[in-house]
């Protein structure tokens, strides 16, 4: 008989909850929001969320900045959702409903790995299982990640080959064959969507639910060490108990050891060109700097890192993007010959020889020789000041700018325009920002890790192509070198590709997942006989 099948958003909160204390799991609890409903015998409550009626930002937009005020009515929205919590075996679980029944919900009580843990163990048990689709946190050219774009599974016992390159990985999509409980779920960090499968007499199934509940549990709960290496790489989450202890130690950490730990985005899906200042508490910042929150609070609480915000504001003062300080916290440190990294607000083991060997690839490319003279950088700087007083409004390129007289710095050529991309093939890109002989300088400010990974890419894919078509690539590019001298030869010898990253911040440091992104990029790059540097440059803006 066919099955029914229920899409469902599955959260599972931390253990030593208690389902008759909401308010320790729902945020902002309010007795009178909950919905009053048959649960039968089972502990469970269903919890509403209620937007407020306002006028759409597009709306304000166009009466203050368009068309001026008008008395005309235009329409208000009103966002709503439901949470149903409900208790399995002494842990509560939550589902949500709506666009905000994940608001309902206390962020700081989820438990992150759950998702992931769960579809991990349901692919490694059963061997009729494929992958649907997964998604890395570091490489985007983890084959793996293509199987979204195709739609193909991967069987379990290609499981390996197929994974290999999956490290951190933050999003895995499981079809089961066998299972009589579920045919489908995506495991992430904090949910687990799943595809429930019910009889048509268990409809409506919530008096049948909490046995398939029960059953998740029952797997993520028989999760083990070696589920977990199988498909995280050297490198994977730890659940809230074993972050426990670390948790404990991060306070007194951020006192006596604050040279491993900076502040930084842990979220990229936002325009930072929009954004005016960084508000800490009632204080008003240029940058996150973790000095700066020490100051106001020199020993704080592992609850104030929880509860203390961080705001990034647009020039209206608006909030663009929210965080907690302990979101926002990075951090690495070694117990007991393990090595730990702290990144939005999650600890992640590292497995020693993997740790060793990206960070000592980092440190050998790092280039201190190369040295921007300080009558460079202040004419730089005068420049940019120049540019921002005769359009106050417009955005200033002030990438373009370092590379410009960068380039004239040392003789080379300026590859920072539209018009100096090439075609290879039928597909474009950017050559390098300054080439000086062999030397192809790659330039990003600091912005973040999205800004990063891009840097880190474009010297790769150009490098690559030099490699691959190089008689047309050296072609291509001696187009724009008018002196014959100067010319790329079709044969690539001795040639450096090197990155500078712009960086105002007070402290030159890449998170581990950025140096990951990197050290993939060198070894490739140096496979292909091409040398690797990295140098950064400070005091430019």
């Amino acid at each position: 008989m066919a099955k029914k099948k229920i899409k469902l958003n599955v959260v599972l909160l931390k253990n030593n909850l208690n389902i008759g204390a909401p308010e320790t799991f729902i945020e902002n609890y309010k007795q009178d929001e909950e919905i009053i409903f048959n649960r039968g015998n089972i502990n469970a409550i269903l919890y509403k969320k209620l937007g407020v009626y306002r006028e759409l930002k597009w709306v304000k937009n166009l009466k203050n900045k368009i068309v001026g005020n008008f008395d005309s009515d235009f329409p208000s929205n009103q966002s709503s959702g439901v949470t149903l919590f409900i208790e399995v075996q002494n842990r509560i679980f939550a589902i949500n409903f709506g666009t905000l029944g994940r608001f309902n919900i206390n962020k700081n009580v989820i438990e992150k790995t759950f998702g992931i843990y769960t579809a991990n163990k349901l692919l490694n048990n059963d061997l009729t299982a494929t992958i649907k689709s997964a998604h890395s946190r570091v490489n985007e050219t983890n084959p793996i990640n293509k199987q979204r774009q195709y739609g193909s599974d991967i069987s379990n016992n290609q499981l390996f080959l197929s994974m290999e390159d999956n490290e951190a990985l933050k999003e895995l999509a499981v079809i089961s064959y066998a299972s009589e409980d579920f045919s489908r779920m995506i495991g992430k960090y904090s949910s687990l969507n799943v595809q429930f499968l019910f009889k048509n007499t268990e409809i409506p199934c919530f008096q049948y639910l909490q046995q398939k509940l029960s059953r998740l549990l029952d797997i993520y709960n028989s999760v083990s060490t070696d589920d977990i290496k199988k498909l995280f790489k050297g490198i994977y989450p730890l659940n809230s108990i074993e972050a426990e202890t670390l948790n404990e130690q991060l306070p007194n950490k951020l006192i006596t050891s604050t040279d491993t730990f900076f502040l930084f985005e842990p979220e990229i899906d936002y325009d930072l060109s929009l954004v005016a200042t960084i508000k800490i508490g009632d204080e008003f910042y240029d940058e996150l700097s973790l000095s700066s929150y020490l100051m106001k609070n020199p020993q704080p609480s592992f609850e104030n890192l929880i509860e203390d915000k961080i705001f990034f504001l647009n020039e209206d003062d608006d909030i663009i993007k929210e965080w907690s300080i302990l979101e926002c916290l990075y951090g690495e440190i070694e117990e007991n010959n393990t090595n730990y990294i702290l990144s939005a607000g999650e600890w992640f083991e590292v497995s020693k020889d993997k740790y060793d060997r990206i960070s000592q690839a980092i440190d050998e490319i790092i280039d201190t020789d190369f040295v921007i003279p300080n009558h460079i950088k202040e004419n730089i700087k005068a420049e940019i000041r120049q540019a921002v007083s005769q359009k106050p409004n417009k955005k200033i390129n002030k990438e373009n700018i370092f590379n410009t007289h960068l380039s004239n710095h040392i003789h080379g050529y300026l590859f920072d325009e539209a018009a100096k991309q090439i075609n290879l093939y039928d597909d474009r890109f950017e050559v390098c920002d300054v080439l000086h002989q062999n030397s192809f300088f790659h330039v990003k400010y600091n912005y973040g890790a999205s800004a990063l990974s891009h840097l880190f890419n474009q010297g790769y894919v150009s490098a690559k192509s030099y490699a691959e078509f190089t008689s047309k690539y050296a072609e291509a590019v001696n187009v724009h070198i008018p002196d014959v001298a100067n010319h790329l030869s079709p044969q690539p010898d001795n040639v450096t590709v090197h990155y500078i990253i712009l960086n105002e911040k007070s402290q030159d440091r890449l998170t581990f997942f950025s140096k990951m992104a990197l050290e993939d990029k060198i070894r490739t790059l140096q496979a292909m006989r091409f040398k690797v540097n990295l140098t950064w440059v400070r005091d430019i803006y």
